[in-house]
């Protein structure tokens, strides 16, 4: 059958319409449900707009309890902004109704420490010895861990507000950030992932203290490990009770870092690379003596008319190879420093040729420290000083102190380079110093009290322990209530020996409550006491409450008061045998 030419388009056109009807895509309803909103970003902030049109739309924040050099800074900024726009931003501290939190929506500058969570967000990971200038949420910080590094951050945001006035607005830019140095010693000590940073402290003699607290021996070990990653090298380890001290150096920094058991606080010198305590395996002698040790009386009756003096210390130990440890020296005359010497000349297996493996100075005091100016000038060609061990506070401390105390401070480290060869070491606690066959170890410093203020300049006294023949002599030079306390906090039954030197000459310790001074007394137990004071003294000396119990004590055997003798005792000694001038119960 033939199909006609109409026919045949009619079926064309309608197979063309069935062909687009099978391809039109079937309409699916969308699922509103589960679309999220287009996201939209906001417009770039112009800027901080601190001051604009006449109006200041940030208020400045200080902090409450901040030390009084960093409420400063808050003021200085204020009068900053101030002095370049006309317009005073309003001032106000970070303290808040109990029960109430900071208001994070609103607009401030936070100077300085504050309780708000921004300061502390802003110090994350910026070096010790910096500053930050910052945005963080709607607060602009300006932080810095200590007040010096503080006024370089005032400084840096005083150019800040030179370089961004516009007539008389202020618009700092959006992405702020500023940071800097403000001490570059205290740069060089790492910073440590737990605890919480308390203090920066100028601990004198080009060295700096960094306390962080709330810590643990775990939170110790980690630092450890962060230091040597840092580059430092592990250069000594010691141990006492809970309590636990390194030194690590590199080619241009000591650092001397300890853990405080009792305050659950690291403690972290950095200072200048300089002279090392000698350790053990660097320690070599041939035994020529029998060790002694020696107190000389500082009572002179004689020409230079000093009856008036009633303190004064000076003791010498003697060691085995026939070198000395010298503590103190007494005052700065010529008869301290002759009785010194000729005690060393009629002892030395060679006088001509006199070693002191170190002269240890408790604290800056004439009475304490005088004698080696004299010493110095008449005798350093005479004999050989290998160390001069001391830690002396910096003028800052004195001065938030108000004492003038300590002039000789200035003068040793430039009168050690007198003797050819000698070094100078800041001694810091937990510090041990093999020296032939004695071992000294340092168990406190004015950094163990910082950053207390100080208002007695005894408190900067060294505590220290020295062991040699086989005893142990606990020395408190003219250590304080407050040294005392700590040391007794920190060692506890350590603090055990078997001679003690009495804290302060007998006098007062800076306090009308001693029990910390008692507390070491009785810990000490000593047999054998030595009294550094004069003989006309001690009836006075007697009376005072620590003293009373020190005398009073069970352990207490024997008691050479200096007065006028030189008294020298071989070890080991027994109390009673010398057959010395002495106070025997």
């Amino acid at each position: 059958m033939k199909i006609g030419i109409h026919m045949r388009k009619l079926l064309a056109l309608l197979l063309a319409l069935l062909l687009v009807s099978c391809n039109v895509p079937t309409e699916t309803p969308q699922d509103t449900s589960t679309t999220e909103a287009p996201s939209t970003t906001a417009p770039a902030a112009q800027g901080l707009s601190i001051i604009t049109d006449g109006t200041a739309n940030y208020r400045i924040v200080r902090g409450e309890k901040a030390p009084e050099k960093m409420t400063d800074a808050a003021i200085s900024v204020r009068k900053m902004i101030s002095d370049a726009t006309g317009v005073t931003p309003e001032i106000s501290t970070d303290w808040v109704k109990k029960g109430s939190e900071h208001d994070h929506t609103s607009l401030e500058i936070l100077v300085g420490p504050t309780d708000y969570s921004e300061s502390t967000e802003a110090l994350k990971d910026v070096p010790y010895g910096d500053y930050i200038i910052t945005q963080v949420g709607n607060k602009i910080v300006i932080n810095a861990w200590s007040a010096e590094a503080l006024t370089k951050a005032c400084n840096a945001f005083r150019t800040l507000v030179r370089d961004h006035r516009e007539n008389d607005d202020l618009i700092l830019p959006a992405d702020l950030r500023v940071t800097g140095t403000g001490n570059k010693l205290v740069n060089q000590l790492p910073n440590c992932d737990s605890g919480t940073m308390s203090s920066i402290y100028d601990a004198g003699n080009d060295t700096w203290l960094v306390i962080l607290e709330d810590t643990t021996p775990d939170d110790y070990s980690a630092y450890q490990q962060k230091l040597a990653s840092a580059g430092y090298t592990l250069y000594a380890e010691n141990d006492i009770t809970d309590n636990h001290f390194a030194t690590y150096i590199n080619d241009e920094y000591t650092l001397n870092v300890g853990y405080y058991a009792y305050e659950k606080a690291i403690r972290a010198t950095v200072e200048p690379r300089n002279a090392l305590p000698p350790r053990a395996e660097d320690n070599s002698y041939e035994k020529k003596v029998q060790p002694c040790v020696a107190q000389f009386g500082l009572e002179y009756l004689g020409s230079e008319g000093d009856t008036t003096l009633a303190n004064g210390q000076s003791e010498a130990f003697q060691l085995a190879d026939g070198s000395y440890i010298v503590v103190d020296g007494g005052f700065p005359r010529d008869i301290d420093a002759k009785q010194l010497y000729e005690f060393m000349y009629d002892n030395a297996p060679d006088p001509n040729n006199i070693t002191i493996a170190a002269w240890i100075i408790t604290h800056a005091h004439g009475d304490h420290s005088g004698a080696f100016k004299t010493f110095t000038q008449t005798y350093a060609s005479k004999v050989k000083l290998e160390l001069m061990i001391c830690n002396f506070p910096s003028k800052t401390a004195k001065a938030e102190g108000g004492l003038s105390d300590g002039p000789d401070a200035d003068q040793i480290p430039n009168l050690v380079s007198s003797y050819p060869g000698a070094k100078f070491i800041n001694a810091h606690a937990g510090q041990v110093y093999h020296l032939r066959d004695a071992k000294v170890e340092i168990l406190y410093t004015l950094e163990s009290f910082a950053p207390g203020v100080l208002d007695q300049y005894n408190t900067c006294s060294l505590i220290f322990k020295v062991e040699l023949g086989g005893q142990s002599f606990l020395m408190l030079g003219d250590a304080t209530q407050d040294a005392c306390q700590i040391a007794y906090n920190m060692y506890g039954d350590y603090l055990k020996s078997d001679f003690l030197q009495v804290a302060h000459h007998g006098f007062g310790v800076g306090s009308t409550i001693y029990t910390g001074v008692t507390s070491v007394y009785s810990t000490a137990a000593a047999p054998v006491i030595l009294w550094p004071c004069a003989d006309r003294a001690f009836p006075t000396m007697y009376d005072r409450a620590p003293s009373r119990h020190l005398i009073e004590l069970d352990s207490t055997k024997e008691i050479f008061v200096a007065g006028t003798r030189v008294i020298r005792l071989l070890l080991p000694y027994t109390a009673g045998t010398s057959g010395q001038e002495s106070i025997l119960k």
